[in-house]
């Protein structure tokens, strides 16, 4: 996943302005505002996720100041957090989880100020061969365990396209975009 996510940060970090006020919807332990705390930071970070377990960990990989990313242990579906109030909400591989999807969007839409993104990444459950096979080159990573892992991964931690366009589309009307962001995952922008 440490790859994925450094794509991630890629896809993120060159894409904000200074000072943004960043939310992570899902944290888990904290790998990707860890990175983008090493990669930028000027950005004001936050993390959230239901499990005081996962916010644990993440408080206990966290940088020191004054990049530290504030943690906070609630719920995707009622955002503890004023209307418009980030630049930039990102959820990651947390989506397919929620109990409450289409109530989760339209909070991560609710916190964004005017101009903000909203943008929920998940695998592909669709990759094909030849999409997992280029993740394995870029990764340098031999194809049998990529393709292995992937298969395994995917069936639990992956939403078929249709379900998720179909969410998205409720939460956000034809506004809502969902695209390959790489190989073998998606973006769905809000």
């Amino acid at each position: 996943m440490r790859l994925i996510y450094r794509r991630l940060i890629h896809d993120l970090a060159g894409s904000l302005p200074p000072g943004t006020r960043l939310l992570d919807v899902g944290t888990g332990p904290g790998y990707l505002l860890g990175y983008l705390a090493r990669e930028r930071p000027d950005l004001s970070l936050w993390g959230l996720d239901f499990s005081p377990g996962m916010i644990r960990r993440a408080r206990q990989r966290a940088t020191a100041p004054p990049a530290a990313p504030r943690w906070l242990v609630a719920d995707a579906c009622r955002l503890p957090f004023a209307a418009g109030v980030f630049g930039q909400v990102v959820a990651s591989f947390s989506f397919h989880i929620w109990p409450c999807p289409v109530a989760g969007l339209l909070e991560l839409r609710r916190v964004l100020a005017p101009g903000g993104r909203a943008w929920v990444y998940e695998l592909r459950r669709e990759a094909t061969l030849r999409d997992l096979r280029a993740f394995a080159r870029e990764a340098g990573l031999p194809f049998f365990l990529v393709h292995l892992g992937y298969k395994i991964v995917s069936r639990h931690h992956a939403l078929p396209e249709s379900e998720f366009t179909h969410l998205l589309r409720q939460a956000a009307g034809p506004r809502g975009n969902l695209r390959p962001a790489h190989h073998i995952f998606w973006r769905a922008e809000l």
